[in-house]
């Protein structure tokens, strides 16, 4: 067998993991790019009224939202601020709702 057809044959299958793995960090870091936009574009549709779950498990409504900072209430007469990128997601979505004491 010729030498050259050797290291050729050896070349393409020390470098196929290689290519392989390359196309899939590339696939990866695409779902990752556009999973972030989604991500982006729901919280700029969040609005005052949402109700809303916060990753720490805190359930609020929102009354008001200035750039990243959400004012969310969480109890009769009772606000916190904290960052919009904290919410986790709708309440209603997930099939949930936030008590309202009235």
């Amino acid at each position: 067998m010729n030498t050259t057809l050797l290291y050729g044959i050896l070349i393409v299958l020390a470098g196929t993991p290689i290519i392989l793995s390359s196309i899939s960090h590339f696939r990866q870091q695409k779902m990752l790019q556009e999973q972030m936009e989604q991500r982006k574009t729901y919280l700029a549709s969040l609005t005052a009224g949402d109700e809303v779950l916060l990753l720490s498990g805190i359930h609020g409504k929102i009354i008001s939202i200035q750039d990243e900072l959400v004012t969310l209430q969480i109890a009769k007469n009772v606000t916190i601020y904290v960052e919009k990128e904290s919410i986790m997601g709708k309440t209603k979505e997930q099939g949930q709702k936030f008590p309202t004491s009235d």
